[in-house]
């Protein structure tokens, strides 16, 4: 079955994976809709029922300023999203104006609006600083440490906002926290591990299974080689790192004010912070879904209904998507205005790798650093 998959066309494969992940949105959405909860009178109405119960008596007058809080606050994210990669170019010897990075990020945003996870941006950036950049390696490494980054900067902010909203995780809240915590600190140590010292990483992976030994070995050796270029870079690093955890936390922050948007006057914002930690976790690791669509607001409704109500969790998950997205719309401004002729302006600090060349003859490379 595998070997008649791989024989088919790549853009058929391509086709086919996108209607089954559109499948599996709708599937989410019609599952999730569907379910019935308690209306306070003793009954039962479904989710679609509550929501347009919800919409109906929306006061704008609360609605509107939250809405904009909710927004400012995730574009605040963004924005260090941008410097973020600002600055990993800037490591890797690639200096743009900041305005480019501004534009090709939104770009890469909109580009990406319907696809899995943050692949669309992810690519769309990669593409944009090795066409006008004429290097590939450098910014696929950027790209690398990147994703890392941001991964800690999931965890962290899951780390911070437990303290003060683990109340979400119900009576088994103390035997959860036992167990996350040590793994999300493991899992952030790890990854600064494999980025900055992959020797102490090493011995561990004689440990991992047979099957997937090899894969693992070359996940952190292209690691380590992406960072090679940020060692004495402390002071970057370390702006990196807090940039990353503001990125999610903003994220995560973002939904307490969707959740007062909408009229839940007694939302807790450490309760609701701590739980978007965990749904966005689960929606950036979900594949199956476009844009985390159903993702998100499943794993919203289950943190949070008993706090909130269930629909006010999926209306408030499903408003800080657009609240998110509003800043997304400017990346068609400039994906239109920046035509073939446009070139930004560029300063490289390094001469050119090995591979690096051109970005069309050097795709391969890239792709496989951030395999």
């Amino acid at each position: 079955m595998l070997k008649l998959w791989k024989s088919l066309p790549q853009g058929l494969r391509k086709a086919v994976v996108l209607v089954l992940k559109a499948g599996v949105t709708v599937g989410a959405f019609y599952l999730l809709f569907t379910h019935r909860v308690p209306d306070g009178t003793g009954g039962k109405l479904s989710i679609w029922e509550a929501l347009s119960d919800n919409l109906r008596s929306l006061e704008w007058r609360v609605f509107v300023p939250f809405v904009l809080a909710a927004t400012l606050t995730k574009f605040f994210g963004i924005f260090c999203s941008m410097l973020r990669w600002h600055w990993l170019l800037v490591g890797q010897g690639i200096r743009f104006r900041f305005w480019h990075i501004v534009g090709a990020f939104l770009t890469g945003r909109f580009v990406g609006t319907f696809l899995p996870s943050t692949v669309g941006l992810d690519a769309y950036k990669l593409y944009d600083a090795a066409r006008y950049s004429e290097r590939v390696v450098e910014p696929a490494a950027a790209t690398a440490v990147e994703k890392v980054m941001g991964l800690s900067g999931v965890f962290l902010t899951f780390l911070v906002a437990l303290p003060f909203g683990y109340s979400v995780l119900g009576e088994h809240a103390g035997l959860v926290t036992a167990v996350t915590v040590p793994v999300a600190l493991g899992a952030v140590v790890g990854l600064f591990l494999i980025l900055f010292r992959p020797g102490f990483v090493q011995p561990l992976l004689r440990l991992a299974p047979r099957m997937g030994r090899a894969k693992l070995q070359g996940f952190v050796e292209r690691m380590s080689t992406a960072a090679m270029a940020y060692r004495g870079k402390g002071g970057l690093l370390a702006g990196v790192t807090v940039l990353s955890f503001v990125v999610h936390f903003s994220t995560a922050a973002m939904y307490y004010f969707t959740a007062r948007a909408i009229g839940v006057g007694h939302a807790d914002f450490w309760l609701v912070t701590f739980a978007s930690s965990i749904q966005i976790f689960a929606t950036v690791a979900s594949p199956f879904t476009i844009a985390g669509e159903g993702v998100r607001e499943i794993v919203q409704a289950l943190l949070l209904a008993k706090h909130m109500g269930a629909a006010e969790s999926v209306l408030s998950a499903a408003l800080g998507f657009w609240a998110a997205e509003a800043m997304t719309l400017f990346g068609a401004i400039f994906l239109w205005t920046r035509g073939a002729n446009y070139r930004p302006q560029v300063r490289l600090d390094v001469p050119s790798q090995p591979g690096s060349e051109s970005p069309a003859t050097a795709a391969s490379p890239a792709q496989q650093a951030v395999a």
